[in-house]
């Protein structure tokens, strides 16, 4: 309300400028050039125009807040010397027939521009006063009653006239102003609160997550919020204004095509999946659905595009269904699993006892070598397999990191896949660090890494390091010897110079069974995955193909007097433990 005032106040202020101005040039312009100034009228002119110039700058000078009383009595001032000089210019101008007697009309409707009915009212009184005055004048100067009796029919009816012309101009011109000055106040109103929902509107869809485009008739993007510009990897300076088909079809056809479509074909769409192609990321999975924009006139009006970046979800689902199999595989593992070893077992055996007992052709002993190869080979994946399904619950406890990496980096220098040309780094920081979890497991962890590492550098020269940084440290710190920041989680990375990974391999690196090696099981990282998330840990990489990869662990640190249990254990066998459960941690 008091912003309402002060709106409507400031208006004013404006609008009795412009009209006291305007009457003042239109007075100026009279006197100066029509009526060269008569001497009668110098005094009053000159004392009108002093009054005027003060009331405009105590306008321009904004004094009426601070010298109210100063402000309302230069406005009365100017008023009342307003209508001496009109009664001035009509007296010397022919008297009550003169043309200029609009004067007064032009005053009247100058004061209710600015005081409404109560004001034009009272300057019609004025007026009417000043007019008859003239009468009196021409007759003598005589001001007594007499002389108005004196006077003409003609002329009297002629002052009778004027006098209802200036009560009922300013009657109407009040009321009209009156009515103005309400409609304006409604309508600043309305658009005060029009403006607060239009804030309250962009607020909440600013701070949308779900990405949003607007787009109208002709196709051009209307609106586009911050959400979309994260999603997308575009500003809104970039597409607002553009047409949605060259803002989006050099990236992003896909999204393109499908919000063109439902403006083209008036064609919602409730649930869909596309690909963007992100400048980073590569492709992204986006969720979306468009709603129409109806017109009543054009039919669509426009398009309103809805859409999530759903990896998350995805991956989450993928978790959700690798978890289904995995369960079904664990049940399938325990039944069948005596039944492939010991036909195996035998099978091995027996020919071992053919081969050295029996004179066979070398091309034969061949086959017999190959069989006992082959059975061989076929008793570690069934061993890999059964490792794989029956990952299970364990007491997690206090483990040493750098000492358990010191034995695996040992074991490692004596498997089958070291070779001389690779060097294996350890570089960690000088504090010692704890983690908790499951000794086993985390070395099962760490060799089946540093084993793929050197499977993948096979041939080439370089090293793989080991240290305690995560992903991004590895970037910003790599052989700076930064301490990596304090958190709940201790990071493990193992860093190779090999072969890399392309776009289909990261996509399929933890499936069960997947494997781009020659004689591979697809199981070593499988079970990474399955160790890392049974002791409430999560695990992240990044590859380059033909520069390396990067494996980083995530343990949750260790806390004197505190025993956790794997998020496994709590939800399986909690209720037959004394201990306590892990709490919930972020993946």
């Amino acid at each position: 309300m008091n912003a309402n005032r002060s709106e409507s106040s400031h208006s004013k202020i404006h609008r009795l400028l412009l009209s006291r101005l305007s009457i003042f040039v239109l007075l100026l312009i009279i006197v100066v050039l029509f009526l060269r100034l008569p001497a009668s009228l110098v005094l009053p002119f000159t004392v009108y125009s002093i009054v005027t110039l003060a009331l405009l700058l105590l306008i321009a000078f904004d004094v009426k807040q601070t010298h109210r009383l100063l402000f309302g009595t230069a406005v009365i001032l100017q008023l009342v010397l307003e209508i001496v000089v009109d009664a001035g210019v009509v007296y010397c101008a022919g008297g009550i027939n003169s043309a200029y007697t609009v004067l007064f009309v032009l005053s009247i409707l100058s004061a209710s521009i600015v005081y409404e009915l109560i004001g034009s009212v009272i300057m019609a009184g004025l007026a009417s006063v000043a007019y008859a005055s003239i009468l009196w004048f021409e007759n003598g100067l005589d001001l007594s009653l007499k002389s108005l009796f004196l006077a003409s029919d003609a002329a009297f009816y002629k002052v009778f006239l004027y006098l209802c012309t200036f009560f009922l101009v300013a009657f109407i011109s009040g009321y009209l102003a009156q009515k103005l000055k309400a409609k304006g106040e409604e309508l600043w109103s309305a658009s005060q609160e029009l403006d607060k929902i239009k804030a309250d509107t962009d607020e909440i869809l600013i701070h949308l997550k779900s990405g949003l485009i607007t787009i109208d008739a002709a196709g051009r993007i209307v609106y586009f919020n911050r959400a979309a510009e994260e999603i997308l990897g575009y500003s809104e300076a970039e597409v607002k204004g553009r047409d949605c088909w060259d803002a989006f079809r050099q990236r992003m056809p896909q999204l393109a095509e499908r919000i063109t479509r439902a403006a083209k074909f008036n064609q919602e769409d409730s649930r869909g999946l596309l690909y963007i192609e992100d400048r980073n990321k590569g492709k992204i999975p986006i969720g979306i659905s468009t709603s129409i924009l109806a017109d009543k006139e054009k039919g669509v009006g426009g398009v309103i595009a809805i859409f999530q970046d759903i990896s998350e979800a995805m991956r989450l689902e993928e978790k959700v269904r690798t978890a289904d199999r995995l369960a079904a595989v664990g049940e399938l593992s325990a039944g069948i699993a005596h039944e492939i070893r010991n036909p195996l077992a035998s099978i091995s055996g027996s020919v071992e006892v053919l081969n050295e007992e029996l004179s066979v052709t070398e091309e034969n002993r061949k086959l017999l070598d190959l069989i006992i190869k082959e059975t061989g080979r076929l008793n570690r994946i069934l061993t890999d397999f059964l490792s794989y399904a029956r990952i299970g619950p364990s007491l997690l406890s206090k483990v040493e990191l750098g000492r358990l990496v010191d034995e695996v980096i040992e074991i490692a220098r004596k498997h089958p896949s070291f070779e001389e040309n690779i060097c294996i780094r350890k570089l960690f920081s000088s504090r010692v660090r704890y983690v908790l979890g499951e000794e086993n497991q985390i070395k099962q962890i760490v060799l089946n890494l540093l084993v793929n590492a050197l499977e993948s550098m096979q041939g080439r020269w370089g090293e793989i390091l080991i240290t305690d940084k995560t992903l991004d440290q590895l970037d910003q710190f790599y052989f700076k010897g930064e301490e990596p920041q304090e958190s709940e989680w201790v990071p493990l990375a193992i860093v190779d110079q090999g072969k890399g990974m392309s776009a289909e391999q990261k996509e399929k690196i933890f499936s069960p069974f997947y494997s781009a090696k020659k004689n591979g099981t697809g199981l070593g990282l499988a079970i990474v995955q399955r160790l890392v998330n049974n002791l409430g840990g999560k695990i992240e990489f990044r590859s380059e193909k033909g520069k390396g990869s990067a494996f980083v662990v995530y343990m949750q640190k260790y806390v004197k007097r505190k025993v956790k249990l794997s998020e496994t254990v709590h939800a399986t066998n909690l209720a037959n433990l004394d201990v306590l459960p892990t709490g919930s941690r972020q993946s």
